[in-house]
């Protein structure tokens, strides 16, 4: 089995960009931001790569919650919860997030454009 690598979409000709909560929500109908969302947004001229991640107030919940969690699952599974939390730190070092593609030629991708432009 091989080891996971986050590769940079920066380093593959990507250009980053930002869109608001109010722009993500109108281009992304089944895809809205909720409060533990995090969204980075990529484009080059055949695609849109969207990276979805946890963010920060996720990460600080399960910090104080974590005897709690170790607890409910039983100190047998500390060692997977410790996983889970080294995971949830370290996302794009694990692989612990969503990516999606918005391919170019569809009307998403041309508002996209027309938005950062």
């Amino acid at each position: 089995m091989s080891k996971y690598v986050y590769k940079n979409p920066l380093d593959e000709g990507y250009k980053k960009f930002k869109l608001t909560k109010k722009q993500h929500n109108q281009l992304f109908k089944h895809r809205q931001i909720m409060w533990f969302d995090k969204y980075e947004y990529y484009i080059n001229e055949h695609e849109v790569l969207l990276h979805k991640f946890y963010n920060w107030k996720v990460i600080i919940l399960n910090t104080i919650f974590f005897p709690i969690v170790v607890l409910l699952n039983g100190i047998v599974n500390f060692k997977e919860c410790c996983i889970e939390m080294k995971k949830l730190y370290n996302q794009k070092k694990y692989g612990y997030f969503i990516s999606d593609y918005i391919y170019s030629g569809t009307e998403t991708y041309e508002q996209i454009k027309n938005l950062i432009q």
